[in-house]
């Protein structure tokens, strides 16, 4: 056995481990997620272990209505019936076979896993030598989307770690590996829609075969299984898809925000021509156009929540690393500006329910998100004010 191969199996285990013990902790301190929104995850899982069906509201009902602190609280909090894919579903299977604690104990040290790969795929995709892999770490598990995912036991890190191994291998020209991510993306179709469909079309752009085809061969290997184990879960999803965010009056979203569609198309028009006329003609490569979706992406979504949110690392990497590229005063100010747009979520935080907004308010963070990256791509362009064509 080669002394690298060996080491990376000792890394491998040693994450292991410290994942299942970080995963007891949290868990544990964490009430194992008795009424919170893991809760929900684990009864669907239970309801689909015992060959139920969590798109029907006779059945799901009455087994989330048991989840404290009140029925009317569960009902707000898992809706009346899945709101996620039928593979979503069958994956939580396994966690429903167990018991609560036990289920708690082994998501959270996934969750914690998937963080630890998010963030060291969002280091490679930057650059190693353009950021820090201690700052990458703080911008993730520093805000406020990383301490709600794990309080709540959210799927964000996942689609966080997801997001960023599709973007790294799209770069790095891994096909198979980036479409598979791409398909798993679908998990919670919800907030990936946007970046899966910009990554989809720069791998056709570009050419790479073997990434499309993984990704629809992937793709469709969850459908078929699906549809073969639970035949017309699809159809029933497709009903469901809306019951969710139907069910809760305040989201993340712009739609939600703006409080009409009229008024949600008009700024999602003006801040993709914003975007646009920064990014003309400039020097934008694949990572810096994927940050940019993942930025879009949220923004647009019909259905987040803040803990969606901590997958903005991803482009606040990039635009720190691009702003280290500046003069002083520019990178100083590029830095800071990125800064304060990861730490307003906390502000937002404590001041929403004085506006009434809620959560709703979150959403202008992604809309800065993907100036500030536009900015920083046409700043480090620019022959004056870069260092880097200085």
């Amino acid at each position: 056995m080669r002394p690298s191969y060996a080491g990376q199996l000792a890394n491998a285990a040693l994450l292991i481990v410290l994942s299942l013990v970080c995963g007891f902790t949290a868990a544990g301190l964490n009430g194992w997620y008795d009424g919170r929104d893991f809760h929900c995850f684990w009864v669907t899982g239970r309801i689909v272990v015992n060959g139920g069906d969590p798109y029907d509201t006779n059945q799901y009902v009455p087994a989330i209505l048991t989840i404290p602190p009140s029925p009317e609280e569960a009902l707000k909090r898992c809706g009346q019936r899945l709101a996620y894919p039928p593979w979503t579903g069958m994956a939580l299977a396994p966690f429903g076979a167990l018991s609560l604690p036990a289920a708690a104990t082994l998501w959270a040290s996934l969750v914690v896993l998937a963080t630890v790969l998010g963030i060291n795929w969002t280091w490679q995709l930057v650059g190693k030598r353009r950021i820090s892999w201690p700052l990458v770490a703080i911008l993730v598990v520093g805000t406020v989307p990383f301490i709600r995912s794990v309080y709540e036991g959210q799927f964000a890190t996942f689609v966080f770690a997801l997001t960023a191994g599709a973007a790294l291998s799209m770069r790095s020209e891994r096909g198979t590996a980036g479409g598979i991510a791409t398909a798993l993306l679908s998990v919670k179709p919800h907030t990936t829609l946007g970046f899966a469909a910009v990554v989809l079309g720069l791998a056709i752009l570009r050419r790479r075969r073997r990434f499309v085809v993984a990704a629809g061969a992937a793709g469709l290997g969850l459908a078929g299984v699906s549809e073969l184990l639970r035949p017309g879960w699809i159809v029933e999803f497709a009903g469901a898809a809306t019951q969710l965010s139907g069910s809760i009056a305040d989201r993340t979203t712009i739609w939600n925000l703006a409080g009409s569609l009229p008024l949600a198309v008009v700024l999602i028009a003006l801040l993709l021509a914003a975007v646009y006329a920064l990014v003309r003609g400039r020097s934008a490569d694949d990572a810096d156009l994927m940050g940019l979706a993942v930025s879009i992406g949220l923004f647009v979504a019909p259905y987040a929540w803040v803990h969606d949110y901590i997958v903005l690392a991803i482009p606040w990497c990039m635009t720190i690393a691009h702003a280290r590229q500046l003069r002083p005063s520019l990178r100083r100010t590029l830095m800071c500006a990125t800064v304060a747009v990861a730490v307003l979520l906390w502000w937002m935080w404590a001041i929403a329910p004085i506006f009434g907004h809620g959560d709703a308010l979150s959403v202008v963070v992604p809309m800065f998100t993907a100036l500030l990256l536009a900015l920083a791509v046409r700043l480090v362009s620019h022959p004056r004010l870069s260092l880097r064509t200085a």
